[in-house]
């Protein structure tokens, strides 16, 4: 029998099917291997990671996203689009169309909402996911936190911010009281040479502290070469008492000199930075009539408009638009320093006019 030709040839389909079955076991037993490989690294990864269909319909997330955004993975998968994740729902379709039209993006910044609305700054890194034939089936994503990484980014930020402007207020004052020391005629020469030194240390130390913002803002990619009115081919023109005029000779105002000083290299700094190319800036001085009293009249123009969206805050502190490096401060501390000699600042701006800010002094300090 065992002779017998359709037996062997039997016995060897019967073998090589069960090579085939040992074969397939392997492959099923490695496929199962890989995807708990997968499944293991895809849940206990760190990082929030997603899974979606082309229209943002949740296919699987990890252990890492569901605490992330407070959810349970039946609400996610079951009710939740991507898009509601999205603190502004508009930035999931320009995500969307940039990994499209990149096949991946890294470190995209967005922020997301948690299930109980407490946003995140997130970087987000995507895929695109793609059938056999190319065609896209969906996208995989991994989101980080970095709210906190923020919040102390930020933090530094207004830190050195703010003793930039509040170690500057108390320096101009010892530097403008030195020189009001230097002008006295009862000083002996030593007490002149410790005033001159006192004056020359707080400018030295009110440089340092200017540099340092320029550095800041070269760290931020927001600086910008000076002198600022030729960078933007900006003309500045003066008139004293509706007479065109260079300045040449010299015009008193009782003042704190310093505090003055910053106050006019703010505003016409501001005013150069929002004319528009190759426009001019006009100073005019002059003197008014104002509740019986004669006060000195500093309008300084361009042909800019402010945005109306900070008309309302224009002398609050930290209001700004559209300016890099900007803190905000400049306008609202020359409202201090015009009310501290009590003055004020008043703006006008429209279309047709431009941008006219206007300081009034009195000539008279009491």
């Amino acid at each position: 029998m065992s002779n017998n030709p359709s037996f062997k040839t039997l016995q060897e389909s019967l073998k090589e099917l069960q090579r085939e079955a040992a074969e397939l076991r392997r492959s099923d037993e490695a496929i199962w291997e890989g995807e708990e490989k997968y499944r293991t690294l895809f849940d206990e990864s760190r990082d929030a990671i997603y899974i979606t269909s082309r229209e943002g319909k949740f296919l699987d997330v990890n252990r890492a996203l569901l605490e992330l955004f407070e959810y349970t993975k039946e609400e996610m998968i079951e009710t939740l689009n991507v898009e509601q994740i999205y603190a502004y729902p508009g930035d999931r379709d320009t995500f969307q169309a940039e990994i499209e039209a990149k096949g991946s993006v890294r470190d995209y910044e967005v922020k997301f909402r948690k299930k109980n609305g407490t946003e995140m700054d997130c970087l987000l890194t995507g895929s695109v996911r793609h059938s056999s034939t190319g065609r896209i089936l969906g996208y995989q994503g991994i989101i980080r936190d970095v709210t906190e990484q923020k919040r102390i980014e930020r933090l530094r930020d207004d830190v050195h911010r703010m003793m930039r402007h509040d170690l500057k207020s108390p320096l101009v004052g010892i530097i403008g009281l030195a020189g009001l020391f230097l002008k006295s005629s009862n000083l002996t020469d030593k007490q002149s040479d410790s005033a001159r030194m006192i004056k020359e240390l707080g400018e030295r130390m009110l440089g340092f502290i200017d540099r340092t913002r320029d550095l800041f803002q070269m760290e931020q990619g927001s600086y910008t070469l000076k002198p600022l009115a030729l960078k933007r081919n900006t003309n500045c023109s003066f008139t004293l008492f509706g007479q065109p005029t260079h300045l040449k000779g010299e015009y008193m105002i009782l003042c704190e000199e310093a505090l003055i000083e910053i106050m006019f290299t703010n505003l016409i700094k501001n005013a150069i930075e929002a004319s528009p190319e190759g426009g001019t800036v006009r100073i005019a001085i002059d003197t008014v009539l104002r509740s019986g009293a004669n006060f000195h009249s500093i309008d300084i123009h361009n042909a800019g408009v402010i945005p109306t969206e900070i008309c309302e805050n224009f002398f609050k502190p930290y209001t700004t638009s559209g300016k890099d490096g900007g803190t905000g401060l400049g306008t609202h501390n020359a409202l201090l320093v015009a009310r501290a000699h009590e003055g004020d600042i008043k703006f006008t701006t429209s279309e047709d006019e431009g941008t006219h800010v206007t300081v009034h002094l009195p000539e008279n300090v009491a």
